[in-house]
């Protein structure tokens, strides 16, 4: 017999979005309409078991409308028996006693859904016909110190027919781990698991280890400029006891992202040239990020105009961004260098300035002020 399951990880629920302005509600329910196709995937498919790997709130304090929505996507899924698990992650973990309670635990207290909250491996089983399917979960632990393993010490408990683990980590070796931060290394992977499913990393990875099928679904939309050219989704999973028998992975309609490399070259309007360049880019469900490159003299960008652009954009992109770091002005003013002074040369000019400023009563104290500070930075080595 195979278990169904569903994963997914990181769905940002309910993201900020102030960049986006007017659109900023839009936006957000970008991240609620790729879950509500995930969640009508499941109701047409019936998993066993829906994973949810972390992060499904971008925040501790969802907004009201969101946890509605929320309750109301959760609540069919336990009406057809769909066992929804969860763990928390980086962005739906309490960092400390004054942020209360992880927002996933007003879900789990509805019945709808298993949270694991616990930041140490906990089991739960669950009996699917003659199979025992038993899911350990782990959220995170925010208080770790940055070289610490989570797994480390801990026992997994593999005693069902089929073994799961679930949580919220980096882990050695995939893309996106850089190895400066809490993570899971390799040798702490369980050995012959059927299934060890992460989130944190938002690009769909997929790796053996240590003969554990060890799977990040990814995010299922767009968080940043970084996930432009990644795809987004969630993955089907049929499991026994020898471990994955079939894996799908089902792409989310995210919303597209990209970045256009504008480099100045020659003369003209330069709010011009980018029109020209943004024509060739049009697409109104499209968040773009201009990064302008190049060297320009002072004539050159005064003919650069961001309102101008952010004008000529408003209608032909979702969202539109620029990125004038990389743009450098040529001078042709020369710059004159600072005469080479001591830390005590600059000392004495600054209390002779004073001493000139100063009444006949207070030039006593500001003279011994200056010797004092003369003598005190002769004894740290200071010339």
């Amino acid at each position: 017999m195979t278990v169904h399951v569903l994963l997914t990880a990181d769905n940002h629920l309910d993201p900020s979005a102030v960049q986006y302005g007017p659109k900023r509600f839009e936006r957000k329910r970008d991240f609620q309409r790729c879950f509500e196709i995930l969640v009508n995937f499941a109701l047409e498919n019936k998993p066993d078991i829906l994973l949810i790997g972390g992060d499904f709130y971008d925040g501790i304090l969802p907004g009201n409308p969101t946890r509605a929505f929320v309750a109301e996507q959760f609540k069919p899924l336990h009406e057809k028996n769909i066992k929804t698990i969860l763990v928390s992650g980086h962005h739906d973990t309490p960092r400390s006693v004054e942020q209360g309670a992880s927002p996933l635990a007003v879900h789990a207290r509805s019945g709808h859904v298993y949270f694991i909250q616990e930041q140490r491996p906990t089991s739960k089983k669950f009996n699917f016909g003659s199979e025992t399917v038993n899911v350990t979960g782990m959220s995170l632990n925010p208080s770790l110190p940055a070289d610490a393993d989570p797994l480390a010490g801990h026992e997994i408990s593999q005693d069902g027919d089929i073994n799961i683990f679930l949580t919220h980590y980096p882990i050695e070796g995939f893309d996106g781990y850089f190895g400066q931060e809490v993570h899971i290394q390799k040798s702490s992977i369980p050995r012959n698991l059927q299934l060890f499913a992460s989130g944190h990393l938002h690009n769909h990875q997929r790796k053996m280890i240590n003969g554990t099928p060890v799977i990040y679904p990814g995010s299922t939309e767009r968080v940043s400029f970084n996930e432009e050219s990644e795809r987004k989704g969630f993955v089907w999973l049929e499991l026994d006891k020898t471990g994955i028998v079939q894996q799908e992975f089902h792409p989310t309609p995210a919303r597209p992202m990209e970045t256009l490399e504008f480099r100045v070259a020659g003369d003209g309007s330069l709010t011009r040239q980018i029109e020209e360049a943004l024509e060739k880019r049009i697409d109104d469900e499209k968040i773009l990020r201009v990064r302008v490159h190049g060297k320009v003299t002072l004539d050159q960008l005064s003919t650069y105009k961001r309102s101008a652009l952010y004008t000529y954009a408003q209608d032909k992109f979702f969202h539109i961004e620029f990125d004038e770091e990389q743009l450098n002005v040529l001078t042709m003013v020369p710059l004159e260098s600072l005469p080479k002074t001591t830390p005590l040369q600059e000392l004495d000019r600054t209390f002779q300035n004073l001493l000139e400023k100063t009444g006949d009563q207070e030039r006593p104290l500001v003279q011994e002020a200056w010797k004092l500070t003369v003598a005190k930075l002769q004894e740290e080595g200071v010339g």
